[in-house]
């Protein structure tokens, strides 16, 4: 796994020292985050809650991978996030390992923007990604995770949304905009046109698969209007924003 950071990554929060994940071997299950100083959350805080949260993951349904789960546990908890919005849920494994850092906060909600409809998650696509979302059972995936929202005692941390991110209601103050939903060129646009504006200053975008064609105008216009400070390379390639 790579990581790229900027220079403005390591100010980006006064008083915290964020982490290094030069050399660290997949991060898991905590180790990067022993390297995080916070008011409330030392290295023992962050090992809890990851482990949880990686048990859970093993549960669900989707493609999040635990390296970065543990960085969206760490922005959560640095942040001290109340509002997460999540475009693109899917089973939950982006969703929930955030949902338990929420929890362990003490307060805040991660909203999920899913319309769970294979009409919809197959709109601008073609060839077996088409053929995979259109005959998926959204129903079943829907079902599952409300079970697991549950199992997990996440029902105060989570608010599942279902319809698209084109016709949900904006959401304001977001600290954590998670976007992974339809990749079509024209979806994606709307995702960042819709749904950035509504992130306070100094929060966070994270944008999922960066180097696809499809995706290639979204990422340009997030970095003509917002600071991208990191990029991950593993299974995909994924980047974090900061909103001016």
């Amino acid at each position: 796994m790579v990581f790229d950071y900027s220079p403005f990554f390591l100010n980006a929060y006064v008083g915290v020292v964020f982490m290094d994940l030069h050399g660290v071997e997949f991060a898991m299950p905590a180790s990067h985050y022993e390297q995080v100083v916070t008011e409330r959350h030392n290295a023992l805080t962050g090992y809890k809650v990851k482990w949880k949260a990686f048990q859970a993951m093993d549960g669900l349904e989707g493609w999040c991978s635990k390296e970065k789960a543990s960085v969206l546990i760490d922005m959560c908890l640095l942040l001290k996030a109340k509002t997460v919005v999540e475009i693109g849920v899917y089973g939950g494994k982006s969703l929930v390992p955030m949902a338990f850092a929420l929890r362990e906060l003490g307060t805040g909600v991660v909203i999920g923007i899913d319309p769970w409809s294979s009409a919809e998650s197959a709109v601008g696509m073609d060839g077996v990604n088409h053929d995979f979302w259109s005959n998926l059972d959204h129903e079943r995936i829907y079902q599952g995770l409300i079970e697991k929202i549950k199992k997990y005692d996440l029902n105060n941390n989570v608010i599942l949304l279902r319809e698209t991110s084109e016709a949900a209601m904006p959401i304001p103050d977001i600290d954590i905009l998670h976007i992974d939903g339809n990749h079509s060129e024209e979806t994606s646009l709307i995702d960042v046109y819709k749904w950035v504006p509504f992130v306070r200053t100094g929060g966070l975008i994270i944008f999922d698969d960066v180097n696809w064609a499809t995706t290639n105008k979204a990422t340009a216009w997030l970095d003509a209007n917002c600071i991208k400070f990191a990029e991950f390379h593993g299974d995909n390639i994924w980047g974090i924003w900061i909103k001016r």
